[in-house]
């Protein structure tokens, strides 16, 4: 996605016509189409619906994207800005591997956040660090890493867990699941099913995802999973064999295939950043208060348009 296509989009839905959105462009009609199809083929849905005479309104993904483009476009030409002054230090985030596959949205979010965090500490940037699963907190303790995002109270000696924005759960099943045709499940109900479950992941870290907060751990019904990515899981939800709970700011961008369900009355949790205890850098401290911000934005951006 670049700043190209996204321009052209949104000049397209300003005018509501290509001719127009061509004229303040300062290029042809031929050129806004291209970009708007070349938009459309990266997202793999069509965003405008039209006819012959032009543009005839927005598919429905086309105004959920709406929703969230015009903060897209000031993210990337922000960043854009930024890569002017290249960092002279460089603060590493870990994530869980494949987070980064699943939330288009991080890299834009994550231009914002370091804009931010400039303003105070000049020349310090943020790179996301994406870690398999059982390397999280030894990656931390090593110093591999600065910090670790991720959605659990570290149980590891000598690192601080510090809560950011609310971690919003919604459900995911293979489309022939039959809460794939609910739009809602109440959240006792899915706890009920089996649900898959890593153990290279500490306890704390799947507690939210196998919704120990709803009943006890003891009456779960757990699907053993070695995993190591992100994509391990949803490679097991098709074999049918167990369900999951995953952020809602990782239902994006689903394939086919699975589907996001929500959770009714799931109890509120919030992501986790970790840090090492002896490193007080005021830079660092500065990025994990930026990270409240950073989570809530990405979570905003998932949501499905209301009707």
């Amino acid at each position: 996605m670049d700043i190209v296509t996204l321009t052209a989009f949104l000049a397209v839905v300003r005018h509501g016509h290509f001719g127009h959105a061509a004229a303040e462009l300062g290029v042809s009609v031929s050129a806004v189409t291209k970009r708007v199809q070349r938009l459309e083929t990266e997202l793999g849905i069509p965003l405008l619906e039209r006819d012959s005479g032009g543009v005839l309104g927005l598919t429905p993904a086309g105004r959920r994207f709406l929703q969230f483009a015009p903060r897209v476009l000031e993210a990337v030409q922000t960043a854009q800005l930024a890569v002017a002054a290249e960092p002279a230090e460089r603060l590493r985030v870990a994530v869980p591997a494949g987070v980064d596959a699943v939330a288009p949205l991080l890299p834009a979010a994550l231009a914002t956040l370091e804009l931010a965090l400039s303003h105070a500490h000049p020349g310090v940037g943020v790179v996301l660090a994406p870690t398999l699963f059982d390397r999280l907190d030894p990656d931390l303790v090593a110093g591999r890493v600065d910090a670790v995002l991720t959605f659990g109270v570290s149980e590891t000696e000598g690192i601080v867990s510090t809560r950011l924005g609310e971690l919003r759960r919604v459900g995911l099943v293979p489309a022939g699941h039959p809460f794939a045709r609910r739009r809602s499940v109440p959240v006792a109900e899915f706890a009920r099913q089996p649900l898959l479950y890593s153990p290279e992941l500490p306890a704390s870290y799947m507690d939210p995802f196998v919704l120990a907060d709803v009943r006890r751990l003891a009456d779960a019904v757990l699907v053993r999973l070695p995993a190591s990515r992100t994509s391990d899981v949803a490679s097991q939800l098709l074999t049918g064999r167990g369900i999951t709970v995953i952020p809602a700011a990782l239902a994006g961008a689903l394939p086919p295939a699975l589907r996001r369900v929500e959770l009714d009355g799931v109890p509120a949790c919030g992501y986790q950043m970790h840090h090492r205890a002896e490193d007080v850098r005021p830079e660092l401290l500065a990025m994990v208060r930026l990270f409240s911000d950073f989570t809530e934005t990405i979570t905003r951006a998932a949501e499905p348009a209301r009707p």
